[in-house]
């Protein structure tokens, strides 16, 4: 309906799901645990296709608490086509950047393996020796927490029956912990840190659960009047290409703003960005004061010195 009354160009798709699951854990050692746990999604799909222009956003939720999440997914999707009517151009060159809450996790892939026991185990985390020494800017926290309310990778126990818990990843900095199952933390004289993650026909490794970026306490339209020229990131294509276990991307900009002057001018097209996810980390102006999951990724949007833009 608000797509019709809005914006009656546009081609939209939704989708609701339920999921109920009954998980059950037993082994030899008489360990046995089982739970049901219950899922909720909402997922919408908005198309324009135009001469020259063809743009697809996708907006979604999800819960193990049932909302009515259809007004407010509709209204992001909404005024981000409003934000594309205009058209905005840059120049190849290093400029400010914000990345979205949706946009974020592509920055966070490196992260997630280099605090990955089993890469640590195999010495090739590019994290290895830095427990304890700042790795990233010095506001930002980050865990990875099992015992979120509400949160899609919530559980009483992991999948080796290890009872959840909270495990600070990263504070005001620093590198604090490597997440483990029970083989890499025998095999590294630890303890697990309840991230065994396995399906029925795999073996456990590790894996973080709802991984969490704390808020800051910058509103994004601040972060956006700050910039003289610069990008807002919001969708990319091709994420997972590069190094990135190192840290290296490149990456094409889906859905992206141009920013003069404070000011969003319109959507930049035929654009790519790349860079150095630890570099970036390490240059970050601002933490945004609301946080949304995005899977099981929780973040803000955040507020980078730079990023490399191509034409």
């Amino acid at each position: 309906e608000l797509s019709l009354k809005e914006a009656p160009f546009l081609h939209c798709e939704g989708e609701v799901a339920k999921i109920e699951a009954e998980i059950s854990i037993l082994n030899t050692n008489g360990l046995s645990h089982s739970y049901k746990k219950t899922s909720y999604t909402f997922s919408l799909g908005a198309f324009l296709a135009e001469e020259g222009n063809f743009l697809g956003i996708g907006e979604g939720e999800a819960s193990v608490k049932y909302h009515d999440w259809s007004s407010s997914v509709a209204q992001r999707i909404l005024e981000a086509f409003r934000l594309t009517r205009k058209k905005g151009s840059i120049s190849p060159g290093r400029y400010p950047v914000v990345f979205t809450s949706k946009a974020v996790p592509l920055l966070l892939q490196s992260l997630k393996q280099g605090i990955n026991g089993k890469v640590l185990q195999k010495k090739i985390s590019p994290l290895l020796g830095k427990i304890g020494k700042p790795v990233v800017s010095s506001f930002i926290d980050v865990f990875d927490d099992a015992l979120f309310p509400f949160a899609l990778a919530t559980s009483p126990v992991d999948g080796e029956g290890i009872p959840s818990r909270r495990t600070p990843i990263i504070e005001e900095g620093v590198l604090k912990n490597f997440i483990y199952d029970l083989q890499t933390a025998g095999l590294m004289g630890t303890e697990s840190t309840s991230n065994g993650a396995r399906g029925y026909g795999s073996l456990p490794s590790p894996a973080t659960s709802n991984f969490i970026v704390k808020e800051g306490k910058v509103p994004l339209q601040e972060m956006v009047k700050d910039i003289k020229e610069g990008i807002i990131v919001d969708q990319v294509i091709g994420s997972g290409q590069g190094n990135v276990l190192m840290g290296e991307f490149s990456v094409n900009l889906d859905l992206g703003y141009k920013v003069e002057n404070g000011k969003i001018k319109g959507r930049v097209k035929d654009v790519m960005v790349s860079g150095n996810s630890y570099t970036m980390l390490n240059n970050v102006l601002a933490l945004g004061s609301e946080s949304r999951f995005v899977g099981t990724t929780r973040t803000p949007p955040i507020y980078f010195k730079e990023i490399n833009v191509a034409g």
